[in-house]
């Protein structure tokens, strides 16, 4: 087997060697899907997630690419560990936001929300490892260090902690933001604080580190991706037990990524999206990825194979659904995910924005508004732009 020519990163100011030095999770860059294990059996629930820590530990430090599939609620996470063919799963923000709210992933979804799915789901899925969608850890360091105690006496494995700003959203919407590197540092840093108390006290709980630079709209950022590369790799030197940096744009950007990230666990998250092409576990792990996650593919088929059964459902009496038709149906495979689109459309990002655009600061700024006076009087509101009608003068005695 022939390896992988190492890309090269002077491009990006990188010295070989110097800025980004070798490490000792990997040996070949290149690597291959690993074969399927024997298939999990879903048991009692009976576990803090420190031996799902464990268990992902050695899942991740095997040679290979692991596939990671996003389950929604505890259905999906049982339906993923019974089929037997899957290692580990991962709770999607997305998909709890959806399915348990009905709402877009725009920073709706509480802590609360999120830990109480997480139960279910770690419950249902058994002695399968399930990674928790952590967001930005719910607020300032304190929340941050909150998430990590709470995933994992929910029962999780890991524990993602992001960079974007607070309220987050989902890193394919409008206007995506992140914090300053130093505050994202800072933040990791809280995360893996509360990770080393856990296992000081003998559990275990693995936290990600995961970066949204490379689709931030921050106009300070003048390069995405090199950014993208420097936070992971100031991640990685921190001790996250993972990086990951969502929509890198190419082979290329993968490659040249996995290069800096030598000696530590890599994901790459995929979405099926209009002129992306999803990539097998194989090419991944020839990419130098250690998982390969796909977050919606679960919801997509769950959604779009609701919307066709309620179609048969709802043709009338003259044509009841039979288990017949319905089975007809399903068999035929036609439409088997939604389109990313309708998928965005569905859980309500396109009402979200006109909430946004309706609610919009600019729209109630009456004393920047050169029309202050007139605005200031429709409300009935005090304004030192408007000037105050002069005082009647005393009557004389």
């Amino acid at each position: 087997t022939s390896i992988m020519p190492t890309p090269s990163l002077s491009h990006l100011g990188f010295a070989r060697g110097v800025a980004v030095p070798r490490g000792r999770h990997r040996g070949t860059f290149g690597r291959f899907a690993r074969p399927r294990r024997v298939p999990f059996t879903v048991e009692a629930y009976a576990h803090d997630g420190s031996s799902a820590a464990r268990r992902l530990r050695e899942i991740l430090d095997e040679p290979g690419c692991v596939s990671m599939p996003g389950v929604h609620d505890a259905l999906s996470a049982k339906l993923i560990a019974r089929s037997g063919r899957f290692e580990c799963a991962f709770m999607s923000g997305y998909g709890v936001a959806a399915s348990r709210l009905g709402d877009p992933d725009v920073g709706l979804a509480t802590l609360g929300d999120m830990v109480d799915a997480g139960k279910s789901i770690c419950r249902a899925a058994g002695d399968m490892p399930v990674v928790g969608d952590g967001d930005t850890g719910f607020g300032g360091v304190a929340n941050v260090r909150r998430t990590v105690f709470e995933y994992h006496a929910a029962g999780f494995a890991a524990v993602s902690i992001e960079d974007q700003v607070f309220p987050k959203r989902c890193a394919y919407g409008k206007g995506v933001r992140v914090v300053p590197r130093r505050d994202a540092v800072a933040r990791l840093a809280a995360a893996l604080s509360a990770r080393d108390e856990i296992r000081a006290k003998g559990g275990d709980i693995l936290v990600i580190a995961r970066t949204d630079s490379r689709m931030a709209t921050n106009p300070e950022i003048e390069d995405n991706f090199k950014e993208a590369i420097l936070r992971c790799f100031e991640f990685k030197q921190l001790g996250a037990d993972a990086v990951w940096a969502e929509g890198p744009r190419s082979g290329a950007e993968m490659e040249a990524f996995n290069v800096a990230m030598e000696g530590t666990r890599t994901i790459l998250a995929q979405v099926e999206r209009p002129g992306v092409e999803m990539l097998s576990p194989g090419r991944c792990a020839e990419l130098g990825y250690d998982v390969a996650l796909c977050g919606l593919t679960l919801l997509s088929a769950s959604a779009a194979a609701i919307e066709r059964a309620a179609r048969v459902m709802g043709r009338g009496d003259q044509d009841h659904p039979t288990s017949k038709q319905l089975a007809a149906v399903m068999e035929s495979g036609a439409g088997l995910l939604m389109p990313f689109d309708d998928l965005y459309d569905a859980v309500g990002f396109n009402e979200h924005y006109d909430l946004e655009d309706a609610f919009d600061g600019d729209k109630f700024a009456c004393a920047e508004d050169p029309g202050a006076a007139e605005c200031a009087a429709d409300f009935g509101a005090d304004d030192d732009s408007v000037e105050p009608e002069p005082e009647p003068e005393p009557e004389p005695e």
